[in-house]
């Protein structure tokens, strides 16, 4: 569906180099990478709203042109929403939804935006204005503002940024509802992994401007590339063991008290449903294991990969 291929974009120095990427029916693919990576550029690129280099942009197999080529900035079928949103702050929910299909016949008009009132779980607040909505809200609003022109590629620039947990876990949903209803194709630019294991299908970490190769996100999170890598996802354990340095996840591991890595609890911290529980190997690396009770009786553990 969209297919950008050897994407080149540099300013003073290079920010993206050779980038290639493929996004198949309705897939949802996490792109992740560090503060400057190049994430956002590579989505307005995606957009069609700035001008890459090197490289070609196809949607539907077809070429699509440069930001600079057109009259009106932006391809038809992808939309972006950025983390300011862009609402009209003075104007209603309803009203802000309408604004963005004012193209369509009036009937078709108002069931669309019934439609994304209900699915973003809007109708409570459909007549307050847009300033007057928390950032949860706002966002929700321009994720539908987005949605109502029915795009085929959905572009999301950090949509978990600012976000508690609780509202995280709430847009999460709210996402992989859109894809059930509307079959939307999804990219989702976030510099936290966490944030989008649930949601996405596929993850690709953006690197020295290079972009690795897609994963699932199962494989993402237990088979990093490297120790770098695999700290976007969450704690990650770096152990010499009989020579080699070993990564593994505080979950990839069964007690033994003969195993092969002997430890020294030194606390368990609760977090709710389960413990963090704080060891020390005999080579004084510190490794971090979660449990449903607290591992103080803990002395020798076995490496358990989990892929």
């Amino acid at each position: 569906m969209l297919a950008v291929s050897t994407i080149s974009l540099a300013y003073e120095k290079p920010v993206l180099c050779d980038v290639s990427l493929t996004l198949v029916g309705s897939e949802i693919i996490g792109l992740v990478g560090k503060s400057g990576a190049g994430k956002s550029s590579l989505l307005k690129i995606m957009a069609g709203l700035i001008d890459q280099d090197n490289g070609d942009v196809l949607l539907d197999g077809k070429l699509q042109p440069k930001s600079s080529l057109r009259l009106i900035p932006g391809t038809k079928g992808i939309e972006l929403v950025n983390q300011d949103f862009k609402l009209d702050v003075y104007h209603t929910v309803a009203e802000n939804i309408r604004e963005s299909i004012l193209y369509l016949p009036n009937a078709e008009r108002e069931r669309r935006v019934e439609q994304m009132l209900s699915l973003f779980e809007l109708k409570p607040i459909r007549h307050q204005k847009a300033h007057l909505l928390s950032g949860g809200e706002q966002q929700r609003l321009a994720i539908a503002r987005a949605v109502a022109k029915k795009p085929k590629v959905l572009l999301l620039d950090e949509p978990f940024a600012h976000l508690d947990a609780r509202l995280r876990l709430k847009l999460t949903n709210f996402l992989l509802k859109l894809k059930e209803k509307e079959g939307v194709a999804m990219v989702i630019v976030s510099h936290d992994g966490q944030e989008i294991l649930g949601v996405s299908d596929s993850i690709c970490i953006l690197k020295n401007g290079r972009l690795s190769r897609k994963k699932n996100r199962i494989e993402s999170y237990y088979n990093p590339s490297s120790k770098i890598d695999a700290l976007f996802f969450g704690p990650i354990n770096s152990i010499v063991l009989n020579g080699k340095r070993v990564l593994f996840r505080p979950d990839e591991y069964k007690q033994n008290s003969s195993g092969a890595i002997s430890l020294s609890f030194v606390r368990a911290v609760f977090l709710g449903s389960i413990y963090y529980n704080y060891f020390y190997t005999l080579a004084k690396e510190e490794l971090v294991l979660i449990s449903i009770n607290p591992l103080n009786n803990t002395t020798a553990i076995d490496i358990d990969k989990k892929n």
